[in-house]
């Protein structure tokens, strides 16, 4: 928690003795805040909870000025750059319901609810989807409504008879309707209208995305009953298996991420996060009985993030390497928890019985939050 000092650090260096940065962002703060109240979830006495209020304060009352989510700040809340876009502004919610999810503290619930009205002047009811606060360009990207699905599906099951649902709803509409090509891909830059762009970035495609909405989609057809979201899942899985060349029958190690719509790699770099993604997809399609590579691919995703990323004795984690496996940066993004954490209690919660007594898979309720 950046030594006692307010919100938290951006990235660890890898040099011990190099000083930390005062920058902070809505973004990094609110995905810490979700992650660190997973950790409540999965171990109560673990400080883990200390650990999301402190982000949570700053959040806030830091990186909220005059009633308006700032995109960056410093430590000491002077604003460093404008206000927050739609991905800031999803992970907000999903920072609070996170925390109401793990701790049965419904006070910030209210909070959520006012964005989700302010979100709701920012839908494009002719086309679905939600558009940024801000100027628009002539491109729109499709993952910030990825995390805005994510955080409105378990804002859903802690406000059951709210509008959580039905916004969720619209963005499964986005998928099928809009997003999703005939291969199963999703691309990730758009027309201002949601058709596709050829050639240039309409070409872009990222296998970590293709694992992300297939896992949200999966999560949201077992916790609504919504079959088509499996179904739009089940296509956004295979596509990314046969991009990553995963057959379940041989292990994998690296993955590449960025691609054009030829399947080809545009660059060398291969992140950590989609072995997280594929982890989570990989054990919902498994628990869930759905079509796809072997089970070995979740156990396979796992041996993977060790051998390559994660230091099992200090804890930190290489952000990302290129296709000969030599680390890019070495310092450790904090960002990558939201990653690492849940898929790490996913996997152990479908490993060992009696991990957790509920299920951070699905991002269920805490048995002792009160209905609302």
């Amino acid at each position: 928690m950046a030594g006692g000092r307010p919100g938290y650090i951006e990235t660890v260096p890898a040099d011990a003795d190099q000083e930390a940065t005062d920058a902070r962002s809505t973004m990094v703060t609110a995905r810490l805040v979700y992650a660190f109240s997973l950790g409540h979830r999965i171990a109560p006495d673990s400080g883990s909870r200390r650990a999301a209020e402190h982000g949570l304060r700053f959040l806030l009352d830091r990186c909220q000025v005059a009633g308006e989510f700032r995109h960056g700040v410093l430590a000491g809340g002077d604003v460093s750059s404008a206000t927050a876009d739609l991905y800031d502004l999803a992970f907000v919610l999903l920072a609070l319901g996170g925390y109401t999810s793990a701790t049965g503290d419904c006070t910030h619930l209210a909070t959520a609810e006012d964005l989700g009205f302010y979100l709701d002047t920012l839908r494009d009811t002719s086309q679905s989807g939600y558009r940024e606060p801000g100027p628009t360009g002539p491109l729109r990207q499709q993952f910030p409504n990825m995390h805005l699905f994510e955080a409105f599906q378990l804002l859903a099951r802690l406000s059951p008879e709210g509008p959580w649902l039905a916004r969720a709803e619209t963005l499964v509409d986005l998928v099928e309707t809009r997003l999703i090509a005939e291969d199963g891909s999703i691309a990730e830059w758009y027309r201002p209208d949601w058709c596709r762009l050829e050639g240039g970035p309409g070409s872009e495609r990222e296998i970590g995305h293709q694992f992300e909405w297939a896992w949200l989609l999966y999560r949201h057809a077992e916790t609504s009953g919504n079959m088509r979201a499996a179904d739009l899942a089940d296509r956004l899985y295979r596509f990314g298996c046969e991009a990553a060349s995963i057959d379940g029958k041989a292990p994998f190690g690296l993955l590449r991420n960025g691609l054009d719509a030829a399947g080809r790699s545009l660059d060398e770099r291969r992140p950590l996060w989609p072995l997280t993604e594929l982890l989570r997809v990989a054990i919902a399609a498994e628990a869930l009985g759905r079509p796809g590579p072997a089970a070995t691919v979740a156990d396979d995703a796992l041996e993977a993030i060790f051998t390559h990323f994660v230091d099992a004795p200090t804890g930190l984690w290489v952000n990302e390497r290129d296709s000969s496996g030599a680390a890019l940066v070495p310092s450790s993004p904090t960002r990558l928890l939201y990653h690492l954490l849940p898929a790490f209690a996913a996997y152990a919660q479908a490993r060992e019985p009696g991990f957790v007594d509920d299920n951070p898979i699905l991002d269920r309720p805490n048995a002792a939050w009160p209905s609302r």
